[in-house]
């Protein structure tokens, strides 16, 4: 069964994709103000068997929490390793948990990456597959983190910040018809932010 009008998208790939959402807002909830250690602990325990009920893989369930266990630390309101760069930088502690949450939305991308495309963690392998998932994941990274940094060679605002975040999340589910328009997509509107503003003076 078919949700969307492009036939890009099945019912499964839309359940496991509210699965995941929600588990990432778990993961980040328990394992805000614990060490990465017992943090992976806690979620493989208590928060992976709910992936895996859903189907996906063993190795990239186990990568999803880890991944955002450990994002758990530059999430506000305890983001304990923003807060430790804030006293050494002797900057507000809650702006720059803010900052670091906005910069670090390019990593929140891969663990979604993973579960999409198992052959990124070489499970159902083909070089087909893996190539592709590969780029798709590399530009997605490279449009999210340069829409949350704002700036290129000049300011990322509006339509083209929109764009990119638009772009860059229809990359992860790897599809061959998405990517065809979203690769190019993200690295025009890159490119021509690339591109210094003409001197005033």
């Amino acid at each position: 069964m078919v949700l969307d009008v492009f036939d890009l998208l099945e019912l499964k790939q839309v359940t496991i994709l509210f699965g995941l959402l929600f588990t990432a807002i778990a993961c980040i909830i328990m394992g805000s103000g614990v060490p990465t250690t017992p943090t992976y602990i806690i979620l493989a325990a208590i928060v992976a068997p709910a992936l895996a009920g859903l189907g996906v893989p063993q190795l990239a369930t186990h990568f999803f929490v880890f991944y955002y266990g450990v994002l758990a630390d530059v999430t506000p309101p305890v983001a304990l390793a923003a807060f430790a760069a804030a006293g050494i930088a002797r900057s507000e502690p809650m702006g720059t948990g803010f900052t670091a949450f906005r910069l670090s939305m390019g990593k929140a991308l891969v663990p979604f990456a993973f579960v999409y495309s198992p052959a990124l963690l070489f499970i159902d392998f083909t070089w087909s597959s893996f190539l592709l998932a590969s780029t798709c994941a590399i530009v997605a990274v490279m449009g999210l983190g340069a829409a949350y940094t704002g700036f290129v060679a000049r300011p990322i605002r509006g339509p083209s910040f929109w764009l990119l975040n638009v772009l860059s999340i229809s990359l992860v589910f790897a599809n061959p018809v998405a990517a065809s328009v979203a690769i190019p997509g993200v690295l025009l509107i890159l490119l021509w932010h690339n591109k210094p503003l003409p001197s005033t003076t």
